[in-house]
Parts: structure tokens; sequence; C-alpha cells
């Protein structure tokens, strides 16, 4: 360990008062020899380490790269590449699309997800987006204006905030516990006139970062409270379909009122602009009971790199989307990429390959997990999640924050900072807001087993030595 110069740890210069102030001189000598020793041990030890397992990184959220589905989309790729050579347009469209979507895809992915989903998922319901992202952003553009509240959670997502105020939305933010969004703290608010929203945005399952979910109970509550307030439910649902609980969970969509019902908004997914832009306002009219809107997206449960997802809601939300200026002139969001992703659904690899991750995934939270209760003294996490890609772990060493632990975890472990998902909202209430600082995100879905354990302990180890 390295010191400057200006250092002193003793003056050489000091005068000597004779044999006792040299005995004394070489004692601090030696104790302070010593204690180098040790840090350099320990430094030693970290690096061998390092060296040997290399660093694990627990902080980006992504699917393993030698995992992703190649072979099914070259399979796929290869199909439409025939199709579009022998049958040229009607093989493979690549003339401007429909402001919608693509016909062809959006049947068959209602197919795909009602079978996935095992519930109703509405034709006319459908709207394919760039992902996720993407479709949060279409959705603060048609349901909000500037000006307007949107709650998130505390913790949240940690990216989606900037969407909302790139469109000057002020942000508030709502309390999460191990059961997910505190629905109650959030009605109290409402029925108390501190908050007013337009929207609020949530991960209903396995959230982002906390990995808890929304029990029906508290869903049928958010969804009532919704339709009574009159904002819109923005439920960031990509994660879903990576659940391996025993109980899986109906969607917030299902308990939307306008969704469940049998009533069009008129419209198609014609892709003649001139068509859509003359087409009748009256359909944008939104009724009070359409107040949830599913986003979800290919990225976690296919590949990212298709920037391919789509928004779920009633038909009267998707024409106020389908209308906006951007989606008219953009001839549809992905075309091409809707009809690859389209011949994985209808081959079954996509099931394949989401059957695996499910599996591989659900390994790998166990293992997270049981290194998480081996590091029970310092290490807490929120909940224990049954899907998903994250952890939300609290640090139980006094005075310790999640920064200064993973400054002294910068050689060989990395995970994501608590305060990082702060929406930086003004609480929607005066109940005390969870100290973020305290807590950190570690994601389990691109490691093995044997690393997960390892990062986790090696996070436990430096939180020991704060202690």
């Amino acid at each position: 360990a390295w010191r400057s110069p200006d250092s002193h740890l003793f003056d050489f210069h000091a005068p000597f008062t004779g044999p006792s102030s040299s005995a004394r001189l070489i004692r601090q000598v030696i104790s302070i020899l010593l204690q180098e020793q040790k840090c350099m041990h320990r430094t030693a030890a970290r690096c061998l380490t390092t060296l040997a397992r290399g660093m694990i990184d627990l902080r980006r959220g992504h699917p393993p790269t030698a995992e992703l589905p190649h072979a099914a989309l070259a399979k796929a790729c290869a199909a439409a590449a025939a199709d579009l050579t022998s049958n040229a347009e009607a093989g493979l469209a690549i003339q401007y699309g429909a402001p919608r979507g693509c016909a062809s895809h959006l049947d068959t992915l209602q197919r795909w997800l009602e079978r996935r989903y095992g519930s109703r998922v509405r034709r006319d319901g459908l709207f394919t987006t760039n992902g996720a992202s993407h479709g949060l952003e279409l959705c603060a553009a048609a349901l909000t204006a500037p000006g307007d509240e949107v709650v998130m959670e505390a913790p949240t997502y940690f990216l989606a905030a900037q969407v909302f105020r790139d469109h000057g939305l002020s942000i508030r933010s709502a309390p999460v516990d191990a059961g997910g969004l505190d629905v109650d703290a959030l009605e109290r608010a409402l029925r108390a006139g501190t908050t007013r929203p337009k929207a609020l945005y949530v991960v209903p399952r396995h959230g982002n970062p906390s990995g808890a979910s929304l029990d029906a109970q508290r869903r049928a509550k958010l969804a009532a409270l919704a339709r009574e307030f009159g904002f819109y439910v923005l439920a960031d649902d990509v994660y879903h379909l990576l659940d391996w609980s025993s109980a899986p969970l109906r969607r917030l969509l299902d308990y939307d009122a306008a969704y469940a019902s049998d009533e069009s908004a008129g419209g198609d997914d014609s892709s003649d602009p001139a068509a859509a832009a003359g087409g009748d306002t009256a359909a944008l009219a939104i009724p009070d009971d359409a107040r949830v809107v599913s986003i979800s997206s290919f990225s976690k449960v296919l590949a990212p790199g298709l920037r391919l997802g789509w928004i779920e809601a009633a038909p009267q939300i998707i024409s106020a989307v389908a209308r906006r200026g951007y989606v008219i002139s953009g001839g549809g969001c992905a075309p091409f990429a809707e009809q690859i992703v389209s011949r994985v659904l209808e081959s079954g690899d996509a099931d394949a390959h989401l059957d695996a991750m499910r599996q591989r995934c659900w390994s790998r939270c166990d293992a997270l997990l049981g290194a998480l209760d081996d590091a029970a003294d310092v290490l807490r996490p929120l909940c224990r999640p049954t899907g998903g890609f994250f952890v939300w772990v609290e640090i139980l060493v006094e005075g310790v924050t999640a920064a200064r632990l993973r400054d002294e975890c910068a050689d060989d472990v990395a995970f994501l900072v608590g305060d990082a998902c702060d929406c930086d909202g003004l609480p929607i209430s005066d109940v005390a807001p969870a100290c973020l600082d305290r807590h950190l995100r570690l994601c389990f879905a691109m490691l093995d087993e044997n690393d997960l354990v390892e990062g986790v302990a090696r996070i436990a180890r430096r939180a020991r030595e704060l202690r």
C-alpha cells in the first residue's frame, strides 16, 4: 500500500533523547512494516483470486450472450431469405408496414401469447414496438402531457425515469416492500390528495430491481384505484413469462374492465398513411375504465438485439398510440424483424428457448439465494424471487453503504448500487422511504451457479471486513 511522501507516520528529524527513543522508533518501524505486510498479503490474495476466477459481474441485467438462440434465428432468417427469393414481396414483405404492426405477425403473436399466458389476448389490443423502452416512450407521448405527474416505485428500473423526464412529467415515488408496490400507501396518498398522478409505472411481476411480485389482491386494488382516480397503469411485463412459481399470477391487464369487454375502437392495420391520418378522431376517446397498459418485449425471452416488443391494452388505447404522427409516418416500427420472429414463434423454437431459459434462471436464482443464506449475518434479500433476473439485497452492517462496499469489491466483483435505482422523485406521502443507499441489486441471469456463489461470498467477505 503506497503512501505519499507528505503523509509522515513519524518524524525522522525529531531529536533523539537517548536509547529509549531509538528503541521506540525501531518499534514504530517494525509495527508499520508488519501492518504493510498484512495489507500486501490481503491485496495479493485478492489479485490471485481475481486471476483465478476473473471479475464476477452481478451488475448487468442481460441474458448470457452464449445462450442466445443463434441457431433458431439463423434458421428463421434462412427460411425468410428463401421465401424472399422464391416469392418476392409475397414471401417476405419489405414495403412500408402497417402502423400497428404486420398483420400476420400480430396474428401469430396473439396466438403465442394466449398460449403462454393462459388467458385471453385481444388481437385488436396489440401494437408492435421496438422493445419495452420504446413502448414506454410511446405511452408517455400518447397518454400524458408536460406537467402531469407520474408515480414510480422506489426502488425502480433505473433507466425508466429519464423517459418520463423527457416528456416533462413530474416524478413521485411510492414505497415498495416484499410484496412489491405498497398499494395501501398509494391509496392513502390518493385519498389524502397528496398525489394526483396521470400515470403510474410498475414492474408487477418479478420486479426490477426488487424481485417482488404484486399478489392478486394488490393487482385488483391497483386496477380499481386507477379507475377511481383516473390514472393509467403502465405495467412493465418483460419478466412475466420468466416465471417458475407454483402459482402463476394473472396479469394486471386482466383486471382492466375495458380490456375484458368486447367493445372495439374501430380502425384496422392499414398501411396507408393517408387513410390512417383521415380516420375518425372519435376513436381517440378513451373510456374511463381503460386504465392498464401491458408493455413487453422479446429482449429478455428471446434476444435483445431484435429490438422487438409489443404494447397490449384496450383497443381505444391502442388506437390513441397508433394515431401518433411518428407512428403514422414511420411505416410500422419493425416489419422486417416481425416476420423473422414470427417464424421463430411458429416453429416452436421460441418455446424451447424460453423453457430452457426458465430452467437455467431457476437454478441460478436458487444458487444465489443459497449463497445469501450463508451470508445472512451481513446480507438480506428483500424477498425470494420465483422468476425474473434480480434479487434486491440489504446490507446489514451498520454504517456501510452500497457505494462503500462497491469500492471495497472493485477488484473482483461488481453489482448495482441501490442509489442507481432511485427515481429521484418526491415521495407520495410522509412515509419514510427505504434507504436505497444500503441496498444492492444482484443479477443471477448471466452467470453460472459457481460464479454466483463465489460472487456473493466475495461481497459478504468485504462486508464483514467493514464491521
